[in-house]
């Protein structure tokens, strides 16, 4: 019966330190959210820092007075260790208006484009824009990935930079909308 009892009483504290360890082991994450409220209107442009290039925003217009948004990486050569990617359609290769709860992870299609439209954003209210960023310390790549919250007007004559959100912990996947 002692036996029994001693035996029931190792699995348990087995299982019990088991579930600690799985807990210890789980990377907490490391979000930095800002709050930036740009408005860019036609003809003009304006910036967020990303990972070693900024990312502009650009609203133009064409000779028929109709509007065009894009987002642009920069090229100028900075020196760092990292790029930037967008999360687009596979197809289209357009930047996906993504809505609140999607999941930033490696499972997408990125792009590191430097000319992407946002003209699939007019009209639809305030939508997310998915992105990593990739630094490789000793050979191995390792993302951050985060999300931009903009609105573009339906005729695409005003976009606003509403905020963003990094996930800075290595390879971890975050929501759209998530701050903590």
């Amino acid at each position: 019966m002692k036996q029994s009892v001693l035996f029931l009483l190792t699995i348990i504290f087995i299982f019990v330190a088991s579930c600690n360890k799985a807990e210890e082991d789980e990377i907490n994450d490391n979000i930095i959210f800002k709050d930036f409220n740009k408005t860019i209107v036609s003809q003009e442009q304006d910036s967020i820092s990303g990972t070693c290039k900024n990312l502009i925003f650009e609203i133009m217009v064409n000779d028929q007075m109709e509007y065009s948004s894009t987002l642009k990486i920069n090229s100028e050569h900075i020196l760092c260790d990292g790029y930037n990617s967008i999360l687009t359609d596979s197809v289209t290769e357009k930047v996906i208006a993504l809505d609140e709860y999607i999941n930033i992870s490696q499972d997408a299609n990125w792009t590191g484009i430097h000319d992407l439209s946002l003209d699939n954003f007019a009209g639809k209210g305030e939508k997310y824009i998915g992105y990593r960023s990739c630094f490789y310390p000793d050979g191995i790549n390792n993302y951050h990935f985060g999300w931009i919250k903009i609105k573009l007007s339906a005729n695409k004559d005003t976009l606003t930079i509403i905020s963003r959100a990094t996930n800075y912990t290595n390879n971890k996947a975050m929501q759209t909308g998530q701050i903590e």
